[in-house]
């Protein structure tokens, strides 16, 4: 069974607006909990780049302000025995399915605890139209959680009711 979970990533107030953005792509991408970034990979951008081209989207857009990004977590139960390849396929699934070609997404597999999780850092603007991604009130339960459970059903893993 993997639980979902959406966050915002917020500007940063007195500097560069997007400094919570290149943290947060940092802190997924530590090779001390991604096999030394082999479990790493990406959609519409390049993982060692990613930050300079969703600035370079927002620029492109005149939408450099505000949410800057979400960032989500897929956290598998320790009960479940989850390879690192599992989590991997279902946390790229998942950015396909929710993300397509619109938006610039990091994603990695922390190998780092006891239970296996990943996590999924993308652009609030979108790189074909411009236009910001909305998460409404719900998301989370109406339309995140059931694609992640869509895709640990694939490996007879539980899901989340």
């Amino acid at each position: 069974m993997a639980i979902t979970k959406i966050l915002n990533i917020k500007e940063s107030k007195g500097r560069n607006p997007a400094s919570h953005l290149e943290n947060a792509l940092q802190y997924i991408q530590n090779p001390d909990k991604t096999e030394e970034c082999v479990l790493v990979g990406s959609i519409n951008c390049l993982p060692d780049t990613a930050f300079e081209q969703m600035v370079e989207t927002k620029n492109i857009f005149h939408k450099t302000g505000n949410r800057q990004g979400y960032h989500v977590i897929i956290s598998f139960s320790p009960e479940e025995k989850v390879t690192a390849e599992q989590a991997m396929y279902v946390l790229e699934h998942f950015a396909k399915d929710v993300l397509g070609d619109d938006y610039e997404a990091v994603f990695a597999v922390h190998t780092d605890r006891e239970h296996m999780h990943g996590h999924l850092i993308w652009n609030s603007v979108s790189v074909t139209i411009g236009k910001k991604y909305n998460s409404p009130k719900g998301n989370w339960k109406n339309h995140l959680q059931p694609i992640t459970n869509k895709y640990c059903k694939e490996f007879g893993l539980g899901i989340t009711p």
